[in-house]
């Protein structure tokens, strides 16, 4: 291979190595489905659970994947991304069986201490899960 030859091959790899942050920046980094946008501060999506929360804090209720339905809270106040678990649906991780079937689970800060857990579903006066 001749010089010549080889300086293209090294200017064709420098200029395909340019593009490729762009060709990175073009493709989602998630696969999220927004189910519900609303200029509502997140907490006011339901009742704070306070078992649910503790355990989420304990890595004892969460989610297996964070990146499948979310409800964005775009407000003044409040505005933030909540991951989503469906209490019938197999994304939630839960040894001590904590959930209910007919309950919608909305995680603030999973995956650390401050974990906070609201549930969609359940009015304010109603009881916690078992």
């Amino acid at each position: 291979m001749d010089v010549a030859s080889l300086s293209k091959i090294v200017r064709g790899a420098l200029c395909a190595a340019s593009l490729l942050p762009v060709v990175l920046l073009a493709v989602p980094a998630r696969g999220d489905t927004v189910v519900l946008t609303s200029k509502r501060p997140y907490w006011a999506v339901g009742v704070r659970d306070d078992r649910l929360s503790r355990a989420c804090s304990l890595q004892r209720f969460n989610l297996k994947r964070t990146d499948n339905l979310v409800a964005r809270f775009i407000g003044p106040e409040g505005a933030d991304t909540l991951a989503i678990g469906k209490g019938n649906g197999g994304n939630i991780y839960d040894p001590e069986h904590l959930g209910k079937r007919t309950e919608d689970y909305y995680f603030h800060n999973q995956n650390t201490t401050s974990c906070e857990i609201f549930v969609g579903g359940r009015g304010k006066g109603a009881a916690p899960p078992r």
